[in-house]
């Protein structure tokens, strides 16, 4: 602001000063010239800071006018005029004129001059020449001719500096104006006015002179300063000494507007003409460096060399070749790294006459002796210092090589074609045969001469297997398509011998590199025997191995056929699930092989007892699935499925075993047990374990009931899961007395569950949990709360023994006994406290699952309890592959101790046969004293059942325990 601030006050100042030394109109209309000046101060300012400078501005001009002796209103008029015109040119500058004059043409900034300064500007001093000729002795031509030479030279060599300072603010002239240029411009200006005062030829001379030398020594900054001040300061200077002029002054004027005008545009044309000689000597010498650059960057392998062969520049890309260092490599002769052998050929070649040579795999030696293949090019240029040769090398070592290793393997493509074990014929555009190799030619029983330019189709005959419909175009549709082609399915060829080969693979067209297809060619296997076997395979896939029905796949393939055939022709047909009734127990206890042959056998009948039209199919295990075809009613469907039933069941001679075989069957018919393969499936699985359950050796028809049945377990299996969430399922415990003293010696954990706030037994829910695969998630959360319950117990009784009851699911099960002992260790409690119960039945039925747990059970101090003894059906041999603790008796052999001698044996016998084994035995489902005091003498160890406790919970065990009180003494508690 304060730079601002002194440009308004010297205006001001040099304005009043002219106006009271020659206080005059003529003086105002000079005076234009000097606005640019004020028109420079306020360029960077905004619009409302500018107009406020010009209107204060005016208004001090107008108070001093009113101190001289002159017309006041008409010079009022005037400043205003005049002040409004630099106004407007600020404001046409900084809205029409934003460009860098620095790098700008001469015609575009003397055009930008014109249109928006000079014009403008001459506007308005006609305007004020037109009223000051009114009112004073001027005449307008006068007037008019002295605002030209005054105002147009000042806008026309003062506004390019006033564009450059608009360009480029304060900030920029502070550093590009230093003082020296400041007192150089004034030194200048001095000498103007001097040698104007002494001859006005020399003063042209020297104006042209020293605004050249400004714009060649100090370029367009000290150029465009001159002019602005010479803009301002000219037209003063030359009105102010009119007097020495006398009547000459129009014609001095006129003189020097053309002088200074002349002198200022060849300066300009001389600064352009340096300007573009120094840009282009810059750029040549960029270019010239870029070259240098380039050259010795390049990857490409380059040298120049003078006239005797001496490296004078050389590229990175010969310098990684020959692996030496720039430093290393210049100055030496080019031979020097080339192979004694190549030698001769390159300085046989003359470098001082401008000419091409080139040489083929010409030998390099590297810095390791290498040797490097390249392909030599050399053009020699001559220049006024002699001769310079440049050279281009191209590396084609790795070219060699791969040449070598493309022979090889066309070789050896030769060599695997005659050795492969596909068959190959190559053929033209036109399918005529060109080559085949020996397997080929082996199939096809001719030689490639015999064959060669025959048609395709003729020398391979191809056709269907299952149509023997021929198969011709193959060759041209591959080409026409430009694609490669499989061979149909079922393809064969038929030789000119008669002889017949399955064959498959595919057609390919042969491309040339640059894409040209030029044939085909066809590689073929000999699958004949492999057709055969997938054949075989096709058949083991669909049809189970053992008895060769049709297995799951194949059934739900027919099952599928069924139900669109029924459908399209309005019939019905009948689906039968069919299982074998307790063929586990005969596959366990006869062996797998007999179990196979029952299997065989059953297979035979059942296909013997069908219709053709009708399909048999085992589903996997003992599962059969009939599919009874177009059949009427349900009442046909009984007596066909009664018909089958009655012919599969019955008697089996197997290796020297009659076997009795029951069988149940489930039936759904279409469409009204199902629309569909999967619901028809379904329904006949479901009535099928019905019949197991409620007929034995019969059949069930499906019914919307036992839908109904499946969905109440579903609802039961959610009861549970729900339970387990809620923690429904606490345990329960029934003491287990000393047979002598009947003191507390044991506890059997029994199973309950607390649903809608009813306590349910096992009974009706354990087998649901087994079968759900909830049994384990039940069993943690029980066995969680026993050993909470019993960890406090055992502090009391250390000797005590708690019992638990383990599903077989979880026995088989690898983790169990890590699970187990870590539940034990949880809670403290010694693993020689615990006892597991397992069912006879179950151990029978997964001895050999099962052997490997119980062992390592044992292993870790847990007792082994065989419980219900004695209802397994079966042999005792068992006994003899396991080690137990205790043998429990069940109580249907306990409650016979009352109804006789005859009956109450068998709980005798098993008491005994606990004391040959020598573990302990229990007698379950003791009610009375009689049954406890037979017991007792016969041998018995332990006794359990209602006559001394019922099931009780934790909190009705624990006055129990607290006062170790025996059980004759608190069996009335309960």
């Amino acid at each position: 602001m304060k730079h601002l601030f002194f440009w308004v006050l010297g205006y001001l100042a040099i304005v009043i000063a002219l106006l009271f030394q020659l206080p005059s109109e003529l003086t105002i209309i000079s005076l234009s010239g000097v606005s640019v000046w004020l028109l420079g101060a306020m360029i960077n300012q905004a619009f409302s800071t500018r107009a406020a400078i010009c209107f204060i501005v005016s208004l001090i001009i107008c108070v001093a006018l009113f101190f001289l002796p002159i017309n006041y209103y008409l010079a009022s008029v005037l400043i205003f005029l005049n002040l409004i015109a630099v106004l407007l040119l600020s404001e046409l500058l900084v809205n029409k004129c934003n460009f860098d004059v620095t790098h700008s043409s001469v015609k575009k900034i003397a055009i930008q001059i014109t249109q928006f300064t000079i014009l403008p500007s001459l506007c308005f001093g006609v305007l004020s020449c037109v009223i000051a000729s009114m009112y004073t002795s001027f005449s307008f031509s006068f007037l008019l001719a002295v605002l030209v030479v005054t105002n147009t030279l000042g806008l026309l060599i003062g506004t390019p500096f006033i564009l450059l300072y608009q360009a480029r603010g304060d900030v920029y002239l502070q550093e590009v104006y230093k003082f020296r240029h400041i007192l150089l411009c004034f030194v200048m200006i001095s000498l103007m006015a001097m040698t104007a005062l002494l001859s006005w030829s020399i003063f042209t001379i020297t104006v042209v002179a020293l605004l050249a030398l400004s714009a060649v020594l100090y370029s367009f900054k000290l150029l465009s300063l001159v002019g602005y001040i010479l803009g301002g300061s000219a037209g003063i200077v030359l009105y102010a000494n009119r007097h020495l002029y006398n009547d000459d002054l129009l014609n001095l004027g006129f003189t020097l507007f053309v002088t200074l005008i002349s002198g200022y545009c060849i300066a300009l044309i001389l600064w352009r003409y340096k300007k573009i000689t120094d840009n282009s000597c810059m750029r040549l010498k960029q270019l010239n460096i870029n070259f240098e650059h380039t050259f010795e960057l390049s990857p490409e392998m380059l040298l120049t060399l003078n006239s005797d062969g001496v490296i004078l520049e050389v590229s990175e890309g010969f310098l990684s070749a020959i692996q030496i260092s720039r430093l290393h490599i210049i100055g030496r002769r080019l031979d020097s790294f080339i192979s004694d052998k190549d030698k001769q050929s390159f300085l046989s070649h003359q470098l001082n006459y401008a000419h091409k040579f080139k040489l083929d795999a010409l030998t390099l030696v590297d810095k390791y002796g290498k040797n490097l293949i390249v392909n030599f090019k050399a053009q020699v240029f001559e220049f006024e210092q002699g001769h310079s040769t440049l050279c281009f090398l191209q590396d084609i070592s790795e070219q060699i090589k791969l040449a070598d290793v493309l022979e090889q393997e066309k070789e050896l493509l030769e060599v695997t074609l005659s050795s492969i074990g596909d068959g190959v014929i190559c053929t033209d555009v036109n399918g005529k045969v060109t080559y085949m190799n020996p397997v080929a030619e082996a199939i096809l029983a001719k030689l490639t001469r015999e064959v060669e330019g025959v048609s395709f189709d003729e020398v391979m005959p191809l056709y269907n297997e299952d149509t023997k419909q021929p198969i011709r175009g193959l060759i041209e549709q591959c080409i026409k398509n430009n694609q490669l082609m499989g061979l149909p399915e079922l393809t064969c060829v038929r030789n000119h011998l008669q002889l017949e080969f399955a064959v498959q693979d595919s057609i390919s067209p042969i491309y040339l590199k640059n894409g040209e297809i030029v044939g085909a060619v066809m590689v073929f296997q000999d699958v004949s025997e492999s057709r055969l076997m997938s054949r075989k395979l096709n058949h083991m896939a669909h049809h189970d191995v053992l008895t060769g029905l049709p297995n799951r796949l194949l059934l739900q393939d027919r099952l599928s056929q069924f139900c669109k055939r029924a459908k399209r022709e309005s019939h019905k047909f009948a689906v039968a699930f069919v299982d074998l009734d307790k063929f586990k127990k005969i596959n366990d206890s006869l062996g797998h092989d007999v179990g196979d042959l029952l299997l065989k056998q059953v297979a035979s009948r059942f296909t013997r007892s069908v219709r053709a039209c009708d399909t048999v199919s085992r589903m996997g295990g003992d599962e059969f699935v009939l599919l009874l075809d177009k059949t009427k009613d349900k009442h046909q469907v009984a007596k066909v499925v009664k018909k089958i039933l009655n012919c599969v069941s019955g008697g089996y001679e197997l290796d020297s075993v009659h076997v009795e075989l029951s069988v149940s069957a489930g039936i759904a018919i279409y469409p009204q047990d199902g629309d569909c393969a999967e619901s028809l499936m379904k329904h006949a699985d479901t009535a099928m374990y019905r019949a197991k359950k409620v007929s034995k050796s019969d059949y069930e028809f499906y019914s919307i009931e036992l839908d109904q049945a499946a969905e109440l377990r579903i609802a039961q299996e959610a009861a549970i899961v729900s339970g387990v969430k809620e923690n429904e399922f606490i345990p329960y415990y029934q003491p287990v007395v000393n047979a002598q003293s009947y003191s507390l010696e044991k506890l059997e954990m029994l199973a309950r569950w607390h649903h809608k706030g009813v306590l349910q037994s096992p009974d009706s829910f354990i087998n649901i949990a087994e079968e759900a695969n909830l049994i384990e998630k039940v069993s943690n959360q029980l066995l969680n709360q026993a050993f909470s319950d019993f960890s406090g117990w055992i502090k009391k009784m250390p000797t005590l023994i708690l019992s638990v009851n383990i599903s077989v699911l979880q026995l088989v099960e690898p983790k169990f006994v890590k699970a187990f002992t870590t539940f034990l260790k949880e809670y403290s409690i010694p693993p020689n406290n615990i006892e597991i119960e397992i069912t006879e039945s179950s151990l029978v039925s997964n001895i050999e699952a099962m052997k490997q747990t119980l062992f390592e059970v044992q292993q870790c101090g847990i007792k082994v309890a065989i419980d219900d003894f004695g209802t397994g059906y079966s042999s005792l041999s068992y006994l003899k592959y396991l080690n137990f603790d205790t043998i429990k008796v069940d109580q249907k052999f306990v409650a016979e101790l009352t109804q006789g001698r005859t009956k109450g044996e068998l709980a005798i016998v098993i008491v005994n046969m606990a004391k040959s084994l020598h573990v302990n035995c229990v007698a379950e489902g003791v009610e009375t004293a009689e049954q406890a005091t037979k017991l007792a003498q016969a041998g018995c160890q332990q006794l359990q059942g209602y006559y001394f406790s019922r099931p009780k919970s934790a909190q009705d065990i624990d006055p129990i325990i607290k006062v170790d009180q025996s059980i004759s003494q608190s069996r009335t508690i309960g």
